[in-house]
């Protein structure tokens, strides 16, 4: 397995997608959606956002890439702000691979072909043009949005088809209206997201990246309180698709999460594995 196809399926099973998708979250209960202003919105959101310390738990993880479909189980333990490991497993339960992602390293190890890859977001983001870090992968791990950048000018509406609220930044806001216009114009990556009205949770989150063409669209859904010390909410179903030169789609499906255990990260590789030259 040549690196760039190691690094391509690295990513895809942590990230996933972008635009118009047929999946979207439904709003079971509604309610009358008050305006609010900006501040007060960007407040419930950066309030009901998962706080944690440690995660753990398993998750069930289909892939779609152009005809390709693939099933596997994973086993996922994130540190925050610290590591994200990963054991993928295929539906026999023989581990198949290991991820760790640091802020500074991305190793990955290929039981199967006895090979490992170790590199860092630069190479992964010079590979597919994209603008990844650490943050972006545990957010959307997590149904959280990536934080607002300081005096970034935020603004806000009601989306009365979604019944949902919708939060944008000014230059988003310029995607929406000459994205399909002129992409080239846009050179920002952009962040918009839609919230529940009664929770403050995120329902859906897209990125957007002109310069590369490439976008992000995710889907938050099954929300359930997890046994935290407050019962915060926490999405048990994602669904990322990747637009791009091959689109794909990503469906996560979390069973069993905990919150709060001493973790540890093993990722020991074997001697007679080789290393994949980038």
């Amino acid at each position: 397995m040549n690196s760039v196809k190691l690094t391509y399926l690295l990513l895809l099973i942590l990230l996933g997608g972008f635009y118009n998708s047929c999946k979207i979250q439904e709003n079971k209960v509604k309610v009358k959606i008050n305006h609010r202003s900006t501040k007060f919105l960007v407040n419930e959101l950066t309030q009901k956002e998962f706080q944690f310390n440690t995660l753990s738990g398993k998750a069930s993880i289909s892939f779609n890439r152009g005809n390709k479909k693939t099933a596997f189980k994973a086993h996922l333990r994130v540190r925050r702000d610290s590591a994200i490991w990963m054991s993928i497993t295929p539906l026999l339960g023989i581990e198949m691979a290991r991820v760790l992602i640091t802020k500074d390293t991305v190793k990955f190890m290929n039981r199967n072909d006895s090979e490992y890859f170790i590199g860092d977001f630069d190479y992964i983001n010079k590979l597919f043009g994209a603008d990844l870090d650490y943050q972006m992968l545990e957010a959307l791990l997590v149904g959280n949005s990536l934080e607002f950048e300081r005096n970034e000018k935020v603004r806000s509406s009601i989306d009365r088809k979604k019944h949902t609220y919708y939060l944008s930044t000014e230059k988003k806001r310029k995607v929406r209206k000459e994205i399909k216009k002129d992409r080239s114009k846009i050179k920002e990556q952009t962040q918009v997201l839609w919230i529940d009205p009664l929770t403050y949770k995120i329902n859906e989150l897209m990125l957007s990246s002109p310069e590369s063409k490439q976008s992000l669209y995710s889907v938050f859904s099954e929300y359930k309180e997890l046994n935290t010390s407050n019962e915060q909410l926490f999405p048990y179903s994602l669904y990322f698709k990747l637009e791009s030169t091959t689109p794909s789609v990503i469906e996560v499906s979390y069973t069993k999460l905990s919150t709060g255990k001493i973790l540890s990260f093993p990722f020991k590789i074997p001697e007679k594995y080789e290393q994949i030259k980038r």
